[in-house]
């Protein structure tokens, strides 16, 4: 799967957060999270999901095609490297 990333803005400075945009919506790239813990929350007026396993949590509206993924502070060089190893070797998307 082809993606672009980019540093998350916030307000935490140490912060780890990528955001990641998609060639497929968030809610189909959900349905690619086979082993994670996936909630999908349809209360707001845009509907979202979280995804979280081994400290990484990822986060996206389910119509929009980009999602914010949070990497752990003491791993989250490793973490990123293996995520985007796992995106780009996603077929069909």
């Amino acid at each position: 799967m082809l993606f672009e990333c980019a540093k998350a803005e916030n307000c935490f400075a140490e912060s780890r957060t990528y955001e990641y945009r998609l060639p497929v919506t968030a809610g189909g790239f959900m349905a690619l999270l086979d082993g994670w813990d996936v909630k999908e929350n349809r209360k707001y007026r845009r509907p979202m999901f979280t995804a979280s396993r081994n400290g990484v949590n990822i986060r996206g509206v389910l119509t929009g095609r980009v999602i914010r993924v949070s990497f752990p502070d003491s791993r989250w060089e490793n973490e990123k490297a293996q995520f985007e190893y796992w995106l780009e070797s996603l077929e069909g998307a």
